[in-house]
């Protein structure tokens, strides 16, 4: 873009030495990146970019949500974090971020536990948007026992007072948690399919959970915030989507403009976690978060060179980068490795909840590219860290927001692959234009891109299955990857194949696919997920090694009626989990077929207990409970650790009575 004489800009017309550039030449103005956030630096410009437009509400059913985001109030937060448990020292660790306007001095903040508690503020920047940010440090005594610490909080804001509480789990006691992913609405919804959608229900149902059954941890699974629109809302974005393909693509990143993008970013931010339901979660459930692609924009990394590199795209990826540390771990690029977070260029997390469980969250996002998910040196790290800490425990879940295991479709990979290759003349063909995304290729090419199980990052993929195999035989974990992104919920798994397959309880290779998406957004149509199923679900990805889709809805969640296509459901949904004690581990069989739920061994064979059963928001905390059920058979059964995983489901809008939301169980052994 170039300047005029009326301080404007306009659109550029790319010189013959960038003319016709193919989406996979580098970029010739950024021809070798160090990282996805090297944006080279913009030149000078004595003109001031246009302002975006007043925030007008986008939907009466959703009054929190405006476009563009509104500035915020003068007071936000707590919003509370959750970090690791220290079983060396007994101790809780956690976070709260809180914001004040400039103006205003440090709030006080008082907590009220049985527990002892010490905490101490850290300013993260001290005049961010006319706000100060503040990071709260928390540490509380881990006390014995099995129940649960109540810990109360109250904030003097000078002006008002807030205040709220959240619980902590005991060392002996077994921790419950919940999981999600998909927190928004992306540009392709069109209003009107909004409008048939609540779009607090599946939200509020978690929160009806919580306020029965207190929950330990909230793990957000990616797509926390949906920041599709500023390419409308930011009037420079809007143009620069709309220009010449090869100017675009050399376009400067301005400074202004960075400014202007941050603040979107931070208003979209505050936006969402000040809706009534998310904020209710926020202050009262420790929060663990890894981002994923429309956190920065649609399809971040998943672009070849010319786009990927370019400077517009590095630009918005190092300030979605900033903000995403700010809100989502409560911290900043430089205080980072600090903090606790750890990769090569990447944000990863390794958590402890007490003695049993432990949480890998994967940063798949920062060091991305279209042949790499992530660099080998972050994979080296991360299995040196769960090799060294690791120790006696009985659960991992590994934290990916894209599935490590799900659907191959090769077909329209590799057509996709064809007209991203396409000359750019043909760009322009009608046909051609209507399928592009803003980026000027086709619309799925980078969702497909995304998978774990695309061509082009298969080979990692099952170079990392292998590791966690071996981690699993060696320190005899049990292995649980948790996901979201396709809109849709599942379970898929990994297994031993072989002539004498071994029982699950013994089996390391026993790896379990949780797909949880969205909480929000639109699920993809019912023609598609049938679809879906008529393609392949059975691989043999490595030596001995079984991965399939698995047959777990056995009933319709609408109706309770057998259902026919019983691997994936186009139903929104968040995921319940706990640790609980279970019976002999010989229970536990390789079955073919069936929603995963408890077997009792009874004669010698093994009977499941299918689902769904159903339960409406009104009558869960009549139905919900938290122990298991337990054979009485008169034997004496050792003790087993059990993770147990429900996917609760909203249903469509044609449901019987009582049957709104539905849960399907699923029952993970520990490896013995």
């Amino acid at each position: 873009m170039a300047d005029n004489e009326h301080g404007e800009y306009e659109m550029a017309t790319p010189t013959e030495k960038y003319r016709n550039l193919n989406a996979n030449d580098p970029n010739p103005v950024n021809p070798n990146p160090q990282s996805n956030t090297d944006c080279p630096p913009p030149r000078q410009h004595t003109t001031k970019i246009k302002a975006m437009p007043p925030p007008s509400n986008t939907n009466a059913k959703t009054p929190s949500i405006s476009r563009p985001p509104r500035k915020p109030g003068p007071a936000l937060g707590p919003y509370y974090h959750f970090i690791s448990t220290d079983l060396n020292r007994m101790l809780w660790l956690g976070s709260a971020l809180i914001f004040r306007e400039i103006s205003y001095d440090r709030p006080q903040i008082e907590f009220t536990s049985e527990a002892k508690l010490d905490f101490n503020w850290e300013v993260l920047y001290d005049n961010i948007f006319n706000m100060r940010a503040y990071r709260v440090n928390i540490s509380i005594e881990l006390r014995n026992g099995d129940g649960d610490d109540r810990i109360g909080w109250k904030i003097d804001w000078s002006d008002r007072i807030t205040e709220g509480a959240f619980h902590i789990a005991r060392y002996n006691q077994k921790w419950r948690g919940g999981f999600f992913s998909c927190n928004g609405f992306d540009a392709t919804v069109s209003e009107q399919a909004k409008s048939h959608l609540i779009f607090e229900n599946v939200w509020e149902h978690l929160n009806s959970v919580h306020a029965q059954v207190s929950l330990h941890l909230l793990i957000w699974g990616g797509d926390q915030t949906y920041i599709d629109f500023i390419f409308e809302d930011v009037p420079f974005l809007k143009d620069w989507v709309d220009m010449e393909w090869d100017a675009k693509w050399t376009c400067d990143f301005r400074d202004d403009l960075r400014e202007q993008v941050e603040e979107y970013h931070f208003n979209t931010y505050i936006e969402n976690w000040e809706r009534p339901e998310v904020k209710n979660a926020l202050a009262s459930i420790p929060s663990l978060m890894m981002w994923d692609d429309h956190d920065i924009f649609d399809g971040a990394g998943s672009y070849p060179p010319l786009l990927h590199d370019s400077p517009m795209m590095t630009g918005l990826f190092k300030t979605a980068q900033r903000m995403r540390l700010l809100f989502q771990h409560h911290t900043t690029v430089e205080k980072a490795r600090d903090h606790g977070l750890f990769g090569y260029q990447g944000y990863n997390f390794l958590t402890f909840c007490g003695p049993n469980l432990a949480i890998l969250g994967a940063d798949a996002r920062t060091e991305r590219t279209a042949e790499v998910v992530q660099d080998e040196r972050s994979w080296d790290m991360i299995f040196d860290r769960l090799d060294k800490q690791i120790q006696n425990i009985s659960h991992l879940i590994i934290l990916f927001p894209v599935p490590f295991s799900f659907l191959r479709l090769k077909v329209a990979e590799t057509c996709f692959e064809h007209i991203k290759n396409l000359p750019n003349k043909c760009r322009q063909l009608p046909l051609v234009k209507q399928t592009n995304s803003i980026f000027g290729l086709p619309e799925l090419y980078d969702d497909l891109l995304d998978e774990w199980t695309h061509d082009a990052h298969i080979d990692e993929r099952n170079r990392a299955l292998r590791h966690f195999q071996e981690l699993a035989q060696k320190k005899r974990v049990r292995i649980t990857f948790f996901s979201g992104d396709v809109h849709c919920c599942g379970i898929s798994r990994f297994k031993t194949h072989s002539k004498t397959n071994p029982l699950s309880i013994y089996d390391p290779k026993l790896m379990y696919q949780v797909i949880s998406s969205a909480i929000v957004n639109l699920p993809p149509p019912r023609t598609a997920i049938h679809i879906a199923h008529l393609v392949k679900t059975t691989w043999y990805p490595i030596e001995n090694t079984k991965e399939e889709l698995v047959d777990f809805f056995q009933r319709q969640p609408e109706t309770g009626k057998r259902i026919l296509h019983k691997k994936i459901l186009p139903n929104r949904n968040w995921c319940y989990f706990e640790q609980c004690d279970d019976i002999d581990p010989a229970i536990y069989t390789t079955t073919e077929t069936g929603c995963f739920g408890r077997c009792f061994t009874s004669k010698n064979r093994t009977t499941p207990e299918t689902g769904p059963l159903s339960r409406s928001a009104e009558s869960l905390a009549r139905q919900h409970t938290n122990g298991p059920a337990r054979a009485d058979t008169g034997q004496v059964y050792s003790t087993t650790h059990t993770l147990k995983v429900r996917l609760w489901i909203e249903s469509g809008r044609k449901h019987r009575p009582g049957r709104e939301f539905v849960h399907y169980d699923l029952l993970i052994p520990n490896l013995i």
